[in-house]
């Protein structure tokens, strides 16, 4: 039997699916949650209204799923430099892509900062809450597998030290929106000086406040590095065998992620 043609409907299928999630991510940012409408998504994709509900029962899965499918981008991103160095699977490391990877794509940074303007419910209900258990789950596995391996230390109880580097990590992600007006205005009056604080490249602003996102992320891992790491790291060798346990830790959370995707689209 030739299963050819069955094969390119599939992939069509998944080609349009792709395209629809596209433009409900370009409209999402554009015009927030509350005011895109599937037929908006249809006239922008070329397609029907009734082409769109042929892959999602509502508006609601179809946003769902393009927040996940934007989550396993970020995890891949990480992915993949972990493959590339070993030394991604250190905290500080991991820290600092993690926040260049999520503050340079504007939706990922939405979806991590609860941003309500633009999500609206969708911050609350955006991912499958057995997915973010499972999520929780595998990072408290990473920070165990990390102290276990002497990358961490461990003269603290295991949950305070979860609790602090949560802080830091959720500090250094909301923090602009309050202190980026001071950091501009102190900066143009040349009162922020320290060298740990000079800009690095382009200026940016608005939601960046008014150091670089490449300055920032290299704090965050500044303060994570001194604050939560050894003085003395591993050998390389005792870094790759680490670094493939995490990955397989992230592939797992991946591939549930893509499983929920196919479960939210009804073709």
């Amino acid at each position: 039997m030739d299963h050819a043609p069955a094969q390119a409907e599939r992939s069509k299928q998944r080609e349009r699916a792709e395209r629809i999630l596209d433009v409900a991510a370009e409209l999402l940012l554009k015009w927030g949650y509350k005011r895109v409408t599937i037929d908006d998504i249809a006239e922008r994709a070329g397609v029907g209204t009734g082409t769109v509900y042929l892959h999602w029962k509502t508006r609601q899965s179809l946003f769902q799923t393009l927040l996940m499918r934007e989550t396993v981008y970020v995890w891949n991103a990480l992915l993949e430099q972990m493959r590339a160095d070993p030394e991604e699977v250190l905290l500080h490391r991991m820290m600092h892509s993690l926040l260049l990877i999520v503050m340079r794509r504007p939706l990922a940074r939405a979806l991590f900062t609860g941003n309500k303007e633009l999500l609206g419910k969708l911050s609350f209900a955006g991912v499958d809450a057995e997915l973010q258990k499972q999520q929780m789950a595998a990072a408290s596995q990473y920070l165990s597998l990390l102290r276990a391996g002497g990358l961490m230390r461990t003269d603290v109880d295991f949950e305070a030290q979860m609790y602090a580097f949560s802080a830091t990590l959720i500090g250094f992600c909301f923090i602009d929106p309050l202190l980026g007006p001071f950091l501009v205005s102190e900066k143009r009056r040349g009162r922020v000086d320290s060298p740990g604080l000079q800009e690095t490249g382009e200026m940016e602003t608005g939601d960046h406040g008014g150091l670089s996102l490449e300055t920032k992320a290299a704090m965050l891992a500044r303060t994570i590095r001194l604050a939560f790491e050894p003085e003395e790291l591993p050998s390389l060798a005792s870094l790759q065998e680490l670094a493939a346990k995490v990955i397989a830790i992230i592939e797992q959370i991946c591939e549930a992620y893509m499983q929920q995707i196919q479960k939210n689209m009804l073709h």
